[in-house]
């Protein structure tokens, strides 16, 4: 080792700092000739780290400066950059971990404060990233990135009038700020008008065209706006401009299949892998895709053809599924378990579990849903799955889980304030929601049959009809969350609020044949069943045609299952219930031109 005086050092690191941009692997191999000589030394690694990144060898740079770290704990700049590779490699509660240590060192590190809150952001930590971009816009209310970050903050917490006045406040200092128009259009999408939302991603495209992501949220608007071949339009642009976007493509597929081009369905998919064909992640999307639309064998073909070109979490889960739907419950159980390896993802854990049910191995199916209890407690599906156990393993805590009489409940709607009857509003009502029944499909990850579904959230659009029908809504939500008792152990009860939020709200139009298949709703807490209209003759005969079912799961298991209670369907009753409550409905007999229409919802604690 040869030792090097402060002013040799220094002028190596400027030398390499020098180059570091242009030539990273200059910058790399000055690193390692200069540490051949003197060791390892904090400064060189972290410049050998920042080329490494540069070079797209991320875990190799967070080798580097943990090195460096190691040696010289105390560097803020080193820690943030180290935050911003854990980032870019999707290790999320590393990178917040480091951007925190950065700023206990450097508590005015402004750069590392705008990169925490991102990655709060990341992790859905939308308070307290409100609460640091807010402090941030205190100290530099000027700065446009700032006031936008906290705009996005205010949009995830689904704050839209606070977001758009980030935004504007933004435009005010820039009017050309992509980023916040982008983001300003989204907001108004989310806030059910896409009318204007249009009007900002418009502006933002004629200063960045080759944005896909600006494209694609454009043609979400157009498509809510059922202005389907302009939405189509703007997602084969998105795909033009960054075919390897498997939301795009996603997207796309799904215009065609609810618009009933469903020969078109993986045509862009096709086209991407003709001149990228080693793309794992575009092979996974058409498989997934296929396993949707219920072309198993089209599926199987894809699986295979993505098997050529590599391996995945994502694959093993897919061969699982499509083994599980053949009736290889153990094979499929295997490929779960190497989806899983030594990770603990809920949506792998739930293929798993429902495997286990399958083959009645239900002490393991429970033991796996625990975890993810202890994971994700409001998660539904994971009480759902878990109800299934306790009912098939003769468990008590089956029945204290959920009472049909007690916790399934139908209400009339109340009248809203202007009309003489609930049939005079009722009729306006279905008016106004068959006007929204445009596609010929319901989307392809739902769990209607023979019917089709509205986009966007229903209950917050502004047409007064709409708004009417959620106050009568709300009234019996009220009633129903009274009704419930005070237990801090019971995962429906100790959720208990006076306040509430509409989250999900959807219309629902089934023709002859249709039904809904057995489901819960796994980001709900309370949901329902609401009936606008009913074909001719429903609901007064003595078969189960078009009833409400609940108990019976989906795992389809012949004399194991059990209806625990059935609603007859009739216009302006609401049926609510725990959104972990198994439901389904009987298939609808009916005549060509009639219909079954229904306006569910979903409500979670404010």
């Amino acid at each position: 080792m040869t030792r090097t005086g402060p002013q040799q050092l220094h002028g190596v690191i400027q030398q390499i700092s020098a180059v570091l941009t242009n030539n990273p692997r200059q910058a790399e191999l000055l690193c390692e000739k200069a540490m051949a000589q003197i060791g390892e030394e904090p400064n060189l690694l972290h410049l050998q780290g920042l080329a490494l990144s540069r070079m797209g060898q991320v875990p190799a740079a967070i080798i580097s400066l943990q090195k460096s770290i190691a040696l010289s704990p105390s560097q803020p700049e080193v820690l943030n950059n180290l935050g911003n590779f854990f980032k870019k490699s999707g290790l999320l509660e590393e990178a917040e971990t480091h951007y925190k240590s950065a700023l206990e060192l450097k508590p005015d590190f402004g750069q590392a404060s705008k990169n925490l809150g991102l990655v709060l952001l990341a992790r859905r930590k939308y308070q307290e990233a409100r609460s640091l971009f807010t402090r941030l816009v205190e100290v530099l209310p000027n700065d446009v990135s700032l006031l936008t970050a906290l705009g996005n903050a205010e949009r995830l917490m689904e704050q839209y009038d606070r977001a758009v006045h980030c935004y504007e406040k933004a435009l005010a200092i820039n009017p050309n700020y992509v980023n916040a128009l982008h983001n300003i259009g989204l907001s108004h999408k989310l806030a059910e008008q896409p009318a204007v939302a249009i009007l900002y991603y418009d502006r933002a495209l004629k200063l960045a065209p080759d944005i896909a992501e600006i494209h694609l949220n454009k043609g979400n608007a157009e498509f809510e706006l059922t202005n389907y071949e302009a939405a189509e339009q703007c997602y084969r642009q998105a795909i033009a401009l960054d075919p390897s976007s498997v939301l795009a493509h996603e997207t796309l597929s799904e215009l065609l299949w609810q618009t009933g081009a469903t020969d078109d369905l993986t045509s862009s998919l096709d086209a991407a892998l003709l001149t990228d064909s080693a793309n794992l992640q575009l092979h996974t999307s058409k498989a997934k895709l296929l396993i949707h639309c219920q072309d198993f064998l089209a599926a199987g073909e894809a699986l295979n053809m993505a098997r050529i070109h590599g391996s995945s979490p994502a694959l093993h889960q897919l061969a699982g599924q499509l083994l599980a739907n053949q009736g290889r419950f153990p094979e499929a159980a295997a490929e779960f378990e190497k989806a899983l390896g030594d990770d603990f993802l809920i949506d792998i854990v739930h293929d798993l579990v429902r495997t286990r049910i399958a083959v009645g191995d239900y002490q393991k199916a429970e033991a796996l849903l625990q975890q993810c209890i202890d994971n994700e407690p409001d998660n539904q599906l994971n009480w759902g799955l878990i109800s299934l156990c306790w009912r098939l393993m003769g468990d008590p805590r089956y029945d204290w889980l959920i009472n049909y009489e007690r916790d399934v409940q139908v209400f009339t709607l109340e009248t809203p304030p202007g009309y003489g009857s609930l049939e005079e509003f009722l009729e306006e009502l279905r008016q106004v929601l068959l006007s929204m029944h445009t596609t010929k499909n319901a989307p392809t990850r739902q769990t209607l049959v023979s019917g089709t579904q509205t986009p966007g959230r229903l209950l917050h659009k502004q047409h007064p009809v709409i708004q009417a029908y959620r106050w009568s809504l709300a009234q019996s939500v009220r009633q129903y969350i009274l009704t419930m008792p005070d237990d801090p152990s019971h995962p429906l009860f100790r959720r208990k609020s006076e306040e509430f939020e509409f989250s999900g709200s959807w219309s629902v139009k089934l023709g002859p044949g249709g039904y809904h298949v057995n489901h819960v709703h796994p980001a709900g807490w309370i949901s329902s069943a609401c009936y606008i209209h009913i074909p001719e003759g429903m609901g007064s005969n003595d078969t189960n045609e078009g009833c409400l079912k609940f108990g019976e799961g989906p795992l389809l298991l012949g004399a194991r299952e059990k209806v625990e209670r059935v609603i007859r369907p009739e216009c302006g009753k609401l049926a609510l219930f725990p959104s972990y409550a198994w439901h389904g409905t009987y298939n609808i007999q009916c005549d060509e031109s009639d219909y079954r229409l229904t306006a569910p919802f979903d409500v979670v604690p404010a």
